[in-house]
């Protein structure tokens, strides 16, 4: 995923690439998931550019960009893959609803889409950030080391507590039994064979909730922390 999912980052058009260019030796096609890319939600805060390559396939979704009950993605590749996409499309679901086509139609056509993109949903969620990370320097105890990952894109925050006392899952429950709600960040490391200590000491935070429930949610992983 570019921006990615859960950290947030935009891994660069070189490091895409390479990617790329192991798996065509094997004949492989690399999905890029552009759910939060330009131009259409436009929730990336580096500049990036989409990657087109014969065996890349880059995928966007406009349920970011106001259309989320819609399910309509656009996929941009080789004929050789979207002609898959869409035998396997066309299996799930045989049309899907020319309404919302309609409204994407429109919406992309007037520039419309793209204006709200970048004028609103994008600086929508850059405050977010910011409001987090004030709290955050505030709310943490000063005892315990913590990063929170470079904003780069998406509506998530990747936080890694140095040295948690516990459990991403134990500090998870601890949360919800304040009326906290976090992804724990063990979630995001399928395969990893061997045991790491990083990936039980990060949690991911949702930015789409009020600033208000964003600064009192941040106040109250504070108190729960160690001081």
């Amino acid at each position: 995923s570019r921006p990615c999912n859960p950290t947030g980052n935009v891994i660069s058009a070189d490091e895409v690439k390479k990617i790329a260019d192991r798996a065509a030796v094997y004949d492989v096609p690399v999905f890029v998931d552009a759910a939060y890319a330009p131009p259409y939600p436009g929730l990336n805060f580096v500049e990036m550019e989409p990657i087109f390559g014969d065996n890349i396939c880059h995928c966007m979704s406009l349920s970011k960009a106001g259309l989320p009950g819609e399910r309509i993605g656009i996929a941009i590749g080789d004929e050789r893959i979207i002609e898959v996409l869409q035998a396997f499309q066309t299996n799930m679901c045989i049309h899907s609803p020319r309404y919302g086509q309609a409204i994407a139609t429109d919406a992309i056509n007037s520039g419309a889409l793209a204006e709200i993109s970048t004028g609103v949903i994008r600086p929508f969620y850059q405050n977010k950030f910011s409001i987090l990370e004030s709290t955050l320097e505030k709310a943490l105890p000063k005892s315990l080391p913590w990063f929170l990952h470079r904003f780069e894109g998406a509506i998530f925050a990747w936080l890694w507590l140095k040295d948690l006392p516990m459990t991403d899952w134990e500090l998870y429950q601890k949360l919800k039994q304040v009326g906290v709600i976090v992804v724990p960040g063990s979630s995001f490391f399928p395969g990893l064979r061997e045991e790491w200590r990083h990936k039980q000491e990060c949690i991911r935070i949702s930015l789409t909730a009020s600033d208000e429930d964003i600064k009192e949610g941040m106040k109250r992983l504070g108190d729960i922390l160690p001081h």
